[in-house]
């Protein structure tokens, strides 16, 4: 199963909401290019061929009517229809600095604040419960071993934690480094398939890690806390635990962002659309969706109420 590579977005959180703001409302013309040159590269960027096309016969319906026009903050009304019609939260529409011409980049994913291989705290609880917490998915060299003297530090623990509702994702691979620590089989690693844009056969999507010479913890009951604000990646390191029946997964449901997408700059836009699809064996997509936790977390305290959980669980 291969996660997700770090050039493809499985979470990209865009908060250049129009610095104009669309404060003078488009003219006509304007308004003319932005959805006719949107329709364009939505075609010719979208993984999914038939909704591109549907999408496009949407939006050209409602231009010929004149339901675009005189609008003010237009590109946030169409981002809005976007995610409406395909379920999908990546869709995106924003004013950018004018660009010569039109060209694509693949999309960065978030700035991860703690780099310290994107952990921020271990400990071991009362009872010799592990505790991990997990605030961005970093995989490189440095942030392997960061994560093997992590293992090592709670090994020995009778139940393991895994923080991640401060994790906004990151690199898949990660993900699938630490899950050959706590699967014996390599079942898991079929669990997630990817389809992408001008491909038609679904493929294996989380990069395959069958050795470490870290501590393996395959008989310790794990437990995944997520959050609205767990996206990316670190959803699919949860589903892959709740699905599996690897592990409990405890919180609330996620926040629906694991389709991989890229930015395509146009005139004075740019547009976020999906280049793949990523789904279980039997089909189920996250996206729009989320991952629903086993057990709903409902007090202020969610660490605790965790710890709670897991003395009356054992």
């Amino acid at each position: 199963m291969k996660l997700l590579h770090l050039t493809l977005l499985l979470f990209i959180s865009i908060k250049q909401i129009n610095a104009q703001t669309e404060a003078n409302i488009l003219s006509t013309s304007e308004t003319d290019s932005l959805v006719l040159k949107y329709c364009n590269v939505l075609n010719e960027t979208y993984f999914n061929k038939p909704l591109a096309k549907e999408i496009a016969n949407t939006l050209q319906h409602k231009f010929k009517s004149g339901e675009f026009y005189n609008k003010t903050q237009l590109t946030d009304r169409l981002s809005l229809l976007l995610r409406e019609i395909t379920k999908d939260n990546h869709f995106y529409i924003g004013i950018h600095k004018p660009a010569d011409t039109t060209h694509t980049e693949h999309a960065k994913e978030p700035e991860v604040e703690n780099k310290n291989g994107g952990l921020s705290e271990a400990k071991i609880i009362h009872n010799n419960i592990g505790y991990i917490k997990w605030n961005g998915f970093i995989a490189d060299d440095e942030s392997f071993q960061k994560i093997l003297a992590t293992l090592q530090f709670v090994k020995g623990c009778k139940y393991l934690i895994f923080d991640l509702t401060e994790c906004p994702g990151g690199d898949g691979k990660m993900g699938g480094f630490v899950n050959c620590h706590l699967f014996k089989d390599n079942d898991y690693q079929d669990l997630l398939r990817k389809k992408c844009n001008g491909e038609t056969e679904w493929r294996q999507s989380e990069v395959p890690y069958n050795y470490s010479a870290g501590p393996k913890f395959y008989d310790i009951p794990v437990f995944v806390m997520v959050s609205k604000h767990t996206a990316s990646a670190a959803e699919y390191f949860a589903l892959t635990i709740k699905e599996m029946k690897r592990g409990i997964v405890l919180g609330e449901t996620t926040a629906g962002a694991g389709n991989p997408s890229i930015v395509v700059n146009f005139d004075n836009y740019f547009a976020q659309i999906p280049i793949c699809e990523i789904v279980t064996k039997d089909q189920k997509s996250i996206e729009g969706k989320g991952v629903t936790p086993n057990i709903e977390l409902k007090t202020d305290n969610w660490l605790n109420e965790t710890v709670k959980y897991i003395e009356e669980y054992r």
